[in-house]
């Protein structure tokens, strides 16, 4: 694997700002995503996307290239709380 990344324990305050990492690209690898609490919003250029909650899993594939975002979804944003999640990044052969 590349990368092991551990965010959290860490609690948020609700807010009208969006937190999190805006547009970027991935190639040649997956990420792993598991959200244990609080909630992730994810977009891509393949027009896929969705809430990744506790207890979710979200595998990407960017093999030959993705751009993508996550932030606190919406409603995790308003309302704040605990958050943890782990990111696994696994190189593709």
């Amino acid at each position: 694997f590349l990368l092991l990344d551990y965010a959290g324990p860490y609690n948020f305050e609700p807010t009208t700002e969006r937190r999190g990492v805006g547009q970027h690209p991935h190639r040649g690898f997956e990420t792993v995503t598991i959200v244990y609490d609080g909630e992730v919003e994810h977009r891509d250029s393949t027009g896929q996307g969705g809430i990744i909650g506790p207890g979710d899993v979200q595998w990407m594939t960017a093999g030959g290239g993705i751009l993508h975002e996550e932030f606190h979804s919406p409603a995790f944003s308003r309302t704040g709380g605990p958050f943890r999640m782990v990111q696994l990044w696994v190189n593709l052969p």
